[in-house]
């Protein structure tokens, strides 16, 4: 008689290790997951905005994560519609003037949820692109070249963008000025 035992002895050694190997990759998976989970992510939403030279601006939240108000800040930033070189200029808007409705502006506000609304009037529209100026000079609204209030700038688009206080983007939208 042939004994035929010897051949299983390597066969389960492999399988042992197989599965000793599998086991490590499960707790280095288990790890790496989660110190990556205590991150926080920054709010995503989908914005909508008009621009009227006569009317004021609009912002509309059209879906997504509920945005923060107190720790938002609005940014517009001309495209290259206006020049080569206007990427580079951005404005924080002032949100004194940003309402959500008749009274109630979003330095104030709590939460910018789905389906609000919010407005600068027209009188107000110096405030998307403030910039302290002497009496003499226009501020940079007024501006020829980059002003959003300047008539010779209808048509032309910038970029408004939502971010977190830590620069992260929430959401951004192209408008298109408008008379």
């Amino acid at each position: 008689m042939q004994n035929h035992e010897q051949a299983v002895s390597p066969v389960i050694g492999v399988m042992l290790m197989l599965v000793v190997v599998i086991i490590i990759a499960a707790l280095v998976s288990a790890f790496s997951g989660s110190t990556v989970s205590g991150t926080s992510k920054a709010p995503q939403a989908t914005v909508q905005g008009t621009y009227s030279q006569t009317n004021g601006m609009t912002i509309s939240h059209t879906g997504g994560d509920a945005i923060p108000m107190d720790t938002t800040t609005i940014l517009v930033q001309p495209s290259r519609s206006f020049g080569a070189d206007a990427s580079r200029y951005s404005w924080v808007v002032n949100k004194s003037y940003v309402f959500t409705n008749a009274t109630q502006t979003w330095a104030t506000a709590r939460a910018f949820l789905p389906g609000d609304t919010v407005t600068i009037s027209k009188d107000n529209l110096s405030y998307v692109q403030q910039r302290p100026a002497p009496d003499d000079m226009p501020g940079d609204a007024d501006d020829p070249s980059y002003g959003f209030k300047n008539p010779g700038n209808i048509g032309l688009t910038f970029s408004l963008v939502f971010q977190d206080t830590s620069g992260k983007t929430i959401g951004q939208s192209t408008v298109v000025i408008t008379k």
